[in-house]
């Protein structure tokens, strides 16, 4: 079972640990809302690279699980552009490529860890909860 750890609670305002997921990481939605809870995650299911720069641009998630096979563009190329918007952004990258330069490239862009396809629910419950325990060490230890 994940612990959950981050729970935001910084500049007045309170609220769950939010994940955009998009691709294969949708099919497990459901489960994650049933295992972590409501209070503790909230989703938002995105079909392509614009609704990411959005939810990103609004400053909506606090991370993003992003299947390089569900958007229409190439995936370094919107974490290009995810890293303009915002550098801290905690980004895990699913992914069936095993070419070292492209998984050069996805670490030297600061995707917080590429995951191999297919994914498997408890891969992206450890995710999530150790993107939870960076942020809880940032919001309560800034410049972490």
């Amino acid at each position: 079972m994940c612990k959950v750890v981050a729970w935001k609670s910084y500049g007045g305002w309170t609220g769950p640990f939010g994940l955009a997921v998009s691709g294969e990481a949708i099919d497990y939605v459901d489960a994650l809302s049933q295992i972590v809870g409501p209070r503790w995650l909230e989703t938002y299911r995105v079909q392509s690279d614009g609704e990411v720069l959005e939810l990103v641009r609004e400053g909506v998630p606090d991370a993003i699980v992003l299947d390089e096979d569900a958007i229409a563009v190439d995936t370094l190329k919107l974490l290009r552009a995810i890293r303009q918007l915002n550098q801290a952004l905690l980004v895990v990258l699913l992914t069936a490529r095993s070419d070292r330069r492209w998984l050069e490239e996805a670490l030297r862009l600061a995707a917080f860890s590429v995951v191999a396809k297919p994914l498997r629910l408890e891969e992206l419950l450890v995710q999530i909860h150790r993107m939870m325990v960076r942020l809880d060490a940032v919001l309560r230890h800034p410049g972490f």
